[in-house]
């Protein structure tokens, strides 16, 4: 099964087909309640008070480890945050986590 998920403590998707988040424990918590990584996911940085994507991120490469660190499981994203630095941080991670898995083959 493949699926979505919108990661933001206020919008909403503009595009139907996303499981929301509204948080970085929700978001974990999806991923637990469908047993796999979203295929795609767009993301916002700040997510209230001091919840960030970032700690999402972090949780969700505990758990591609503990999956078996498969590069075919690495989500595809997109990032909606008004947040320039943040958003960087998003990009910088991802792009990071992908160079990674590159190396490693």
């Amino acid at each position: 099964m493949t699926w979505k998920l919108f990661l933001d403590d206020v919008r909403n998707p503009t595009e139907e087909g996303y499981i929301v988040a509204r948080s970085s424990i929700m978001g974990v918590v999806e991923i637990a309640n469908r047993k796999e990584l979203p295929d795609f996911m767009s993301l916002d940085h700040d997510l209230g008070e001091a919840d960030t994507t970032m700690k999402f991120l972090k949780e969700l490469y505990q758990i591609w480890e503990i999956r078996g660190a498969d590069p075919k499981e690495i989500p595809d994203y997109v990032v909606h945050s008004a947040n320039p630095l943040g958003t960087l941080n998003i990009i910088s991670y991802m792009e990071s986590w992908k160079k990674s898995v590159v190396g490693d083959c």
